[in-house]
């Protein structure tokens, strides 16, 4: 099917995509709103079940929910001045299923951050307009989510671009992609262990006067995670680490993780063993992480900006 758009008003742009994904199911649309603040994902083996979005109107908040409830549940929250890009989606039917349902959904937000809910399988479509935000959803609905479209509005305020710098992830090529963006600092970093490495990552991040928590990528082990700290006016130089082969996983994995900062040096998360890696440049500070995860970490790297400032 072909993505149109309507354009609703002269003096406010406003833009309607329409709704993509099956044909069953109660019509639901949830107006245009200032922003979106957070939504709670949830999904089964083979269908996305549950969208419940927390919409800005003014200084209020306005709470939608569509689908069915009773499925494990996953949070994007969004900082002030974040927005939420494109939305990529995919439509198929299940065997489990009578008729066609999402099957999964990819969010871009204006801060570089991407997540992925579901199991990519059946035909792609995509919600994005160039240079505008996403302001609302519209769908239809039943035990899942059977379709869905957007609202789309001009950006209020020009975001400024950061001068930041991806450096390449390195390590192994397995599990799926993930990416936590761009902010102006580091604040908490957690690994997690298992047996032969690092299993899982997760990192908080500052942005203006607010803390971040960015997306838990692999997987906890009982060892659970250890924590690494920053200061007021502490910031990551460098990550080095170890990757390797290991019996009994397809690809490479993260072996050990070590954090330097312009102030100390953290423990060694894991071990010395294979290909080390050094992750970061001169003058510039980490703002960002991203790499391959799956049940264990495969892949790591660092966005990096010019240091201006220890905020």
């Amino acid at each position: 099917m072909a993505m149109i758009y309507k354009k609703l008003t002269q003096s406010a742009p406003l833009y309607k995509l329409e709704a993509q994904g099956g044909t069953e199911g109660r019509d639901w649309d949830d107006g245009s709103y200032d922003g979106v603040k957070r939504m709670l994902i949830g999904h089964d083996t083979s269908r996305i079940t549950y969208l419940e979005c927390v919409y800005v109107k003014g200084e209020e908040l306005e709470m939608r929910r569509h689908g069915k409830i009773g499925t494990a549940l996953f949070e994007i929250m969004l900082v002030p001045g974040e927005y939420i890009k494109s939305v990529e989606a995919t439509y198929h039917n299940p065997n489990r299923c009578r008729h066609t349902v999402i099957t999964s959904l990819k969010f871009e937000t204006s801060a570089g951050r991407t997540s992925f809910f579901g199991y990519k399988t059946g035909k792609k479509f995509v919600l994005e307009q160039k240079d505008l935000r996403l302001v609302g959803f519209h769908g239809r609905e039943g035990d899942a989510i059977d379709a869905l479209g957007a609202y789309f509005a001009p950006i209020p305020t020009l975001v400024p671009v950061i001068p930041a710098t991806k450096l390449p992830a390195v390590g192994g090529n397995g599990g799926v992609a993930w990416d936590d963006g761009v902010y102006d600092n580091v604040k908490k970093i957690y690994v997690g262990q298992g047996n032969d490495g690092v299993s899982f990552v997760k990192f908080e991040y500052v942005k203006g006067t607010n803390l971040v928590s960015g997306n838990d990528h692999g997987k906890k082990t009982i060892l659970g995670a250890e924590e690494f700290v920053l200061e007021d006016g502490e910031y990551l130089k460098v990550l080095e680490g170890y990757y390797d082969t290991i019996f009994g996983v397809e690809e490479p994995m993260i072996i050990s993780l070590q954090f330097k900062t312009n102030k100390r040096e953290s423990v060694q998360f894991g071990m010395d063993a294979g290909e080390k890696f050094s992750l970061g440049e001169k003058g510039h500070k980490i703002v960002g992480f991203h790499g391959q995860a799956s049940d264990v970490l495969h892949s790591v790297g660092v966005t990096v900006v010019p240091i201006t400032t220890t905020k």
